[in-house]
């Protein structure tokens, strides 16, 4: 007998906490909670933002104080005359070598390409974060 009455009071209790009862407040509180976490995503992103473009600002100030703009052109310039001169062996002689469009911009666009594929990732990992 007593374990029929611990039965009945072990499947009542499981019934009254199976359902929990609506309060009055509740979409205002669920709304207060989903405000509180966008506002600070929206703080979190800003100051991730502010963070990138300082961080930034201080790359194209130590790359511009390091030569390094200097040394790229100066090896972007030998690279297209190392182009031209593979190309003159390969090309037959008739054909007009100054007319090809080996300079330094034609090396720099994979290059900046390829930054903007690397920028590209890198926001996609943080969103996903």
């Amino acid at each position: 007998m007593a374990e029929a009455d611990g039965e009945r009071f072990e499947a009542k209790l499981e019934r009254q906490f199976s359902r929990s009862p609506a309060l009055a407040d509740a979409d205002l509180f669920a709304l207060r909670v989903s405000d509180t976490l966008n506002r600070g995503w929206t703080v979190r992103g800003a100051l991730i933002g502010a963070l990138g473009v300082a961080g930034g600002m201080v790359l194209v100030v130590q790359v511009a104080s390091s030569g390094a703009i200097a040394r790229a052109q100066a090896l972007s310039n030998h690279s297209g005359a190392a182009i031209g001169r593979a190309l003159g062996h390969v090309l037959p002689s008739q054909t007009p070598l100054a007319g090809l469009p080996f300079a330094g911009a034609v090396i720099w666009i994979p290059v900046a390409l390829a930054v903007v594929a690397i920028g590209y990732a890198v926001l996609r990992g943080i969103r996903e974060i």
